[in-house]
């Protein structure tokens, strides 16, 4: 073997050279390196902190957990503030002026959140065609006055019923699965009246005077449109024209006027007596009280039964030779005089699209004359290409209700206007020859004089309501003296934001709701009220919980078995039925509420408790501290529950929002709050308002969706903030 050659600067305690087995130390091989220096204190780097510092500086570094806590902190302050300083009373319904306002934050920002909506399909009412500009939609859907930027389409076919709608045939079928035949009948007017007409076939003569029920063929050659076709999916059915009655017995009885035809057709000028049928088929009875008429379609025997099958008709005109008013009504289009549509029609749209009412005082009848189903899915009635005349345009929903209207204006009010000084006129009342309270013509003729012809002089634009003045023949006097005081009316146009008592238009944030309630209030109050339920809710369970799962978790064994025992029981029953349970039988109040939510809501708390005690007993410094005679108490509280609260404070803080969904899904259930807002109610009362209003669901929907996504961040936060084990952690 090779000897090692060991260098000088070499130190082998192995092969040390003779000289240096026994080596000898000497002062001089110890040389002081900073002789020359003086050795002094210095100030630590870094300065003591506390554990609360410490927690906010780990805690401010995260991000996400500090733009979380600053939208909880402003959700909080809305909460408190927006219900105390917004005045708008959000407990009961509102004028109907202030019902279903769009949202509103920007002016004309071209239907951005700035109170309009645009309308791209609504059918005008086209009756008047020398006039355009009268051409407009259902004023009972969109008031004129909201309506700006409108566009007109040219006509088209529908197959959707419209009052503005005409010509189309009305289609009368059924689905063949397990359906036989489809129809639909006219209401008996009994049914909804005890003054209605009793029918005497021998006193009055019916007669029919249209009834066209076309096929294909004759389909085309009306319409000269090689492109229209039947309804797809449908095959041409049998139609039938019956007389419905209930007989003594109660039974329906049905008299077959026209036989099963597909292409049956009344010529101009020729006539089919129903009365002489009627009384053919009914033994006799020639008085009817409750009756009606049926239009039907079967299939023939060479189609098929599971076919869906159905009839166009085109028109039908049932005359009567009464002179009833009310029979004249039900047989008869006479819509102008008596209110109604009748039992007849001569297209689809009359049939279909307007109901009909007989007004007559104490002796109104409604539906007279209407094509009604019975309750079956597989029947249907409808439209088939009817036509009508569509318009797109802007609504400014505000425009419409609070801006210029026409209304009775009081004359207390008017005389309010003049002592504030922001109107004048000369009204004077007086009894004439005739005993009738008039207005004087001569005062009221002078003072428009002296004022360019105006009787009414608005001197202040600004704060007076009245946009302009009005004639003599538009004032309305009661003739009924109070206290010798008549008091009268004027029929005139104001804007009715002024009438209310606002400076200038009022503004909703969020909107309002079909009660006229301030959303954004609403919104606001009911969050407040969710969070004041989740925060008690959560102090209740928090504590209980904690104390449940240390106790069970620290001293385990049997204690910790029994414990666990009854946890397992109570987490069996599903919330919901324990809340439900709770609410049925004390009611709905706040109160109920927190305890159905704290029977249960701890268990969560306690089972994370259990696992972090379990986890951290038998630890070094746990177990020093139990050997240097630390009690129990200073043991959990000192040295275990703090290194665990992290843990457990992150899972609990998510019991708020979760409390608020808990909330709002037993809300959906109808057994939310009574008299109370929370966000649950609003949402449980705005559902039907998805499609027709959404944003009353979408404001309250982010509020409860930012609570979550906050509530989980800041509980992330928090969690990293409060762990002791991190605590001096730069990073």
């Amino acid at each position: 073997m090779a000897k090692k050659v060991v260098k000088d600067n070499d130190f082998d305690l192995v092969n040390l050279p003779i000289e240096a087995q026994d080596p000898s130390i000497s002062q001089d091989d110890f040389v002081l390196q900073q002789a020359d220096k003086e050795i002094h204190e210095q100030k630590f780097q870094t300065k003591p902190t506390t554990f609360l510092k410490d927690s906010l500086r780990r805690f401010s570094k995260n991000k996400s957990s500090v733009v979380a806590a600053y939208i909880l902190g402003a959700l909080i302050l809305l909460s408190v503030f927006v219900p105390i300083f917004n005045t708008n009373d959000v407990s009961q319904a509102q004028n109907p002026a202030f019902i279903n306002l769009q949202p509103k934050l920007f002016e004309n920002a071209n239907g951005f959140w700035d109170g309009t909506i645009k309308v791209d399909h609504a059918a005008v009412d086209v009756s008047n065609p020398d006039d355009p500009s009268t051409w407009l939609p259902d004023p009972s859907l969109y008031k004129p006055s909201g309506i700006s930027n409108i566009k007109y389409k040219p006509e088209q076919y529908t197959n959707d019923p419209d009052k503005y709608g005409k010509g189309g045939y009305f289609q009368v079928g059924y689905y063949g699965v397990n359906a036989t035949e489809g129809y639909v009948r006219s209401l008996n007017p009994n049914s909804y009246s005890e003054k209605a007409f009793t029918l005497d076939v021998n006193a009055s003569t019916l007669t029919l005077t249209q009834f066209k029920v076309v096929d294909l063929q004759g389909l085309r050659e009306i319409e000269q449109d090689d492109k229209l076709t039947l309804p797809a999916g449908f095959e041409l059915g049998l139609a039938n024209l019956d007389f419905v009655y209930v007989n003594d017995e109660d039974e329906d009885v049905v008299i077959p006027l026209l036989e099963a035809s597909t292409t049956f057709d009344i010529k101009e000028g020729s006539t089919v007596n129903l009365s002489e049928k009627i009384k053919e088929e009914a033994d006799g009875k020639t008085t009817f009280t409750k009756f009606g008429f049926r239009l039907s379609v079967k299939k023939s025997e060479s189609q098929s039964a599971h076919g869906n099958y159905c009839a166009l008709i085109r028109s039908m005109v049932i005359t009567t030779t009464s002179t009833n008013e009310k029979e004249q009504a039900y047989f008869t289009l006479d819509k102008d005089s008596l209110g109604g549509t009748g039992i007849s029609f001569v297209n689809a749209m009359e049939a279909t699209s307007r109901v009909s009412s007989l007004g007559s005082g104490a002796t109104q009848t409604t539906n007279m004359g209407y094509w009604t189903l019975d309750s079956d899915e597989k029947r249907f009635k409808g439209v088939y290409l009817g036509r009508a005349t569509y318009a797109s345009f802007t609504y400014d929903t505000y425009k419409a209700t609070l801006g210029e209207v026409t209304m009775n204006l009081d004359g207390e009010k008017l005389e309010e206007y003049r002592e504030n000084g922001w109107l004048d006129y000369d009204i004077q009342i007086y009894v004439d020859g005739t005993g009738r309270a008039v207005v004087d013509p001569s005062a009221w003729h002078a003072f428009a004089e002296a004022h360019d012809g105006n009787g009414i002089d608005i001197i202040n634009k600004t704060k007076c309501p009245l946009v302009c003045s009005f004639e003599i023949e538009d004032i309305n006097i009661d003739q009924e003296p109070v206290f010798g005081q008549y008091f009268w009316t004027a029929t005139c146009k104001v804007t009715y934001y002024k009438y209310l008592g606002y400076d200038k238009m009022p503004t909703f944030l969020f909107g309002t709701d079909k009660n006229g309630k301030d959303m954004f209030k609403y919104v606001f109050e009911g969050l407040r009220n969710s969070l004041l339920l989740g925060v008690i809710t959560f102090a209740v369970c928090f504590v209980f919980g904690l104390l449940w799962g240390a106790v069970s978790g620290y001293f385990g064994g049997a204690v910790d078995l029994i414990m666990e025992r009854v946890t397992d029981i109570l987490a069996g029953v599903p919330w919901i039925v324990v809340m439900t349970l709770v609410i049925l039988k004390a009611g709905s109040t706040f109160g109920t509420f927190v305890i159905a939510l704290c029977l249960t809501g701890w268990i969560g708390t306690a089972s994370t408790t259990r696992t972090q005690f379990y986890r951290f007993r038998g630890r070094e410094y746990v177990l020093a501290s139990r050997t240097l005679g630390a009690s129990d108490a200073r043991l959990i509280g000192k040295h275990i529950l703090p290194n665990a609260m992290g843990t457990i404070i992150t899972g609990a803080v998510l019991m708020i929002p979760s409390v608020i969904f808990s909330e709002a899904t037993i809300s959906y259930l109808g057994l939310g709050f009574k008299n109370l807002s929370s966000l649950g109610v609003i949402l449980s009362n705005n559902q039907s308002e998805l499609l027709t209003h959404p944003y009353q669901l979408i404001f309250p929907s982010v509020v409860i969706a930012l609570v979550m996504i906050s509530f989980n961040l800041f509980g992330n936060g928090l969690r990293d903030a409060i762990n002791p084990s991190l605590k001096g952690e730069e990073e």
